[in-house]
């Protein structure tokens, strides 16, 4: 076991001395990096095609949100509008209601008079037949006398 731990700390030595090269290593290139200029051209290069692209991304989502607020304008004039329509639907509603209503009331008044108009035709009728006979009477009795 005590080899074990000899081993063990054997390896800590090493990953120490490792992780100090590596920071060292870190810390010489912090202070000095390598500008390697093909690496630094493409980046720049990338760089300007990223805002090239971020440029383009910006206006596309300036005449999205444009097209957005127009779309969302012609969106409220329309709800206006269907607003006024379902005004307007109840009022046509109502006043047809009315309308069947009067027509109902028409009907009942007409049926009312068709049958006072039946009443007085035979009414009518009947004296026309009572004239007749009246007539026909005066008629005899006109002749009796004469």
């Amino acid at each position: 076991m005590y080899d074990q731990l000899r081993s063990l700390e054997k390896m800590i030595l090493d990953i120490k001395k490792q992780h100090q090269l590596v920071s060292a290593e870190l810390s010489s290139l912090k202070q000095k990096p390598n500008a390697d200029p093909k690496e630094l051209a493409a980046l720049k290069t990338q760089l300007d095609s990223r805002n090239t692209e971020y440029a383009t991304t910006k206006k596309q989502l300036a005449d999205l949100d444009k097209r957005y607020q127009s779309l969302a304008e012609a969106h409220h004039m329309i709800g206006e509008e269907q607003d006024k329509l379902q005004t307007q639907l109840g009022e046509l509603q109502q006043q047809n209601r009315e309308l069947l209503q009067q027509n109902n009331e028409l009907k009942q008044q007409n049926s009312e008079l068709k049958q006072q108009n039946h009443d007085l035709q035979e009414k009518n009728l009947l004296a026309a037949e009572r004239t007749q006979v009246v007539l026909k009477r005066l008629t005899r009795i006109d002749q009796m006398e004469g």
